[in-house]
């Protein structure tokens, strides 16, 4: 009989202690369910990106038709229960604010969410920490103004790396893509160039130039081989794939002549004509390889001096056809060779170093700018 109670009470133990183990998971799992689940504001960031992108792929006419930025309430996508209320995502939600933009470039989109939590949390916009980072000076190595509202680099800089995609014939072989700062543009986009030149090799143009008899082709841009070569690039991934053109931002091109023996250093010769239409790829022009030089013979393209203490002059380049012409020809046009620039027929075959711009509108993430630690944006 005692051996019988013994069983009955470890039974009712046995079946407390169940009992209670599933009220306890009872208990967590309505806490769960009522509590809300707060994100970190780098993942709220690409939840909003991710809910844009969901709106606009069940709403396609509502997506902007012409190139330029849009902005996008947040409420839209709310009250499409795309997405929760501030509040209920972020755990200072109700003291906090975002801006949609959506970017459209030919039939490239980008939604870049905005927030900022006062005192917590701003997005950090990319050009601003490169800025920041980047005191401006008058000497030596470093970032100058431009006098026009934009900033450049000169000098043996080594901190204006971005790391931005990847390259490599075969995906095995996928290795980091890495450009430098060009320079910071008043309008806030930045202007990057590979450090990798394109796989392939272009004519700058191989048309039959009537005043040369000769296919050595002409050097005007607007009816170039280059042009048609930097439109394809554009459009296909042979440079950066479409993840990556999101976050770039399309451009009027300095396509204008310029004489071998010109001087200027300030863009006033190169930038005196801009191409017809905007572009997402060009190549650098000469005055902004001379004007990155601190040597004071670097007097015209030509010079050799140009590569001394010039970040853009890199000793690992084969040559590259740069995007000018060279005035008083019309079948030549310059290209680099580690910081200086050579005149050549058009119909020559070359690698491209493109250039591009980043918008305004992309974000830092991390890195500090050199070649081991290379700024990346998001």
């Amino acid at each position: 009989m005692l051996e019988s109670m013994n069983k009955k009470t470890l039974v009712i133990i046995g079946s407390s202690i169940v009992g209670l183990i599933v009220l306890l998971l009872i208990v967590v799992w309505i806490i769960s369910v009522v509590k809300p689940h707060y994100y970190t504001y780098e993942v709220f960031e690409t939840k909003v990106t991710e809910a844009a992108k969901s709106y606009y792929k069940s709403n396609p006419t509502a997506l902007p038709t012409a190139d330029g930025e849009y902005n996008m309430s947040y409420s839209t996508l709310v009250e499409g229960n795309y997405i929760k209320p501030l509040n209920e995502m972020l755990k200072d939600g109700d003291k906090c604010t975002i801006q949609i933009v959506v970017t459209k470039y030919a039939d490239n989109y980008s939604y870049i969410p905005y927030l900022n939590c006062p005192g917590s949390y701003e997005t950090k916009e990319f050009y601003k920490v490169v800025s920041e980072n980047n005191p401006v000076v008058e000497t030596g190595s470093g970032l100058y103004s431009d006098g026009n509202g934009g900033y450049y680099f000169r000098g043996e800089v080594n901190n204006n790396y971005v790391q931005f995609g990847t390259y490599g014939k075969n995906k095995k072989d996928q290795k980091p893509y890495l450009w430098q700062i060009v320079s910071i543009e008043s309008d806030g986009s930045i202007k990057i160039k590979s450090t990798v030149g394109t796989d392939d090799r272009y004519a700058w143009d191989d048309r039959y130039n009537e005043e040369k008899h000769s296919s050595y082709g002409y050097n005007d841009f607007e009816i170039s081989r280059l042009k048609d070569t930097l439109i394809a690039l554009a459009g296909n991934d042979k440079v950066l794939s479409d993840t990556y053109k999101n976050k770039l931002i399309a451009k009027e091109l300095c396509v204008a002549k310029r004489t071998t023996a010109d001087t200027t250093k300030d863009g006033s010769t190169e930038c005196s004509i801009k191409s017809t239409n905007k572009y997402l790829f060009g190549t650098l022009t000469p005055y902004e390889v001379m004007r990155a030089s601190l040597d004071e013979n670097c007097k015209v393209a030509g010079n050799y001096s140009c590569s001394n203490y010039n970040f853009l002059a890199s000793k690992l380049e084969t040559t590259g056809w740069s995007i000018t012409g060279v005035d008083g020809t019309s079948d030549s046009s310059f290209y680099s060779i580690k910081g200086y620039f050579v005149s050549s027929k058009c119909s020559g075959q070359r690698k491209l170093y493109v250039t591009t711009h980043i918008n305004k509108r992309a974000f830092y993430k991390s890195g500090t700018g050199t070649s081991a630690d290379p700024y990346i944006i998001r």
